[in-house]
């Protein structure tokens, strides 16, 4: 095995550890939709409705990550 090839084993391994950690901070919940009182499932307490309605951001279970946090950003 070259070296290129043990390198991009170890970053799609980090790769891997980073997405099951965001995976594993993340809940689906569920409500009732404000607008048609259709019972909807969102994430981390933020939901949109097929009729159109959506909850304001900061009304979720979690603070979302800010730009800094994003390394494509």
């Amino acid at each position: 095995m070259t070296r290129k090839q043990i390198q991009d084993r170890e970053a799609t391994a980090l790769a891997a550890e980073a997405a099951a950690a965001f995976l594993s901070s993340q809940e689906i919940t569920t409500t009732n939709c404000r607008r048609c009182g259709t019972e909807i499932s969102g994430v981390n307490g933020r939901y949109s409705c097929l009729c159109g309605w959506v909850n304001h951001w900061s009304e979720g279970h979690t603070a979302l990550p800010t730009a800094d946090s994003d390394p494509a950003a």
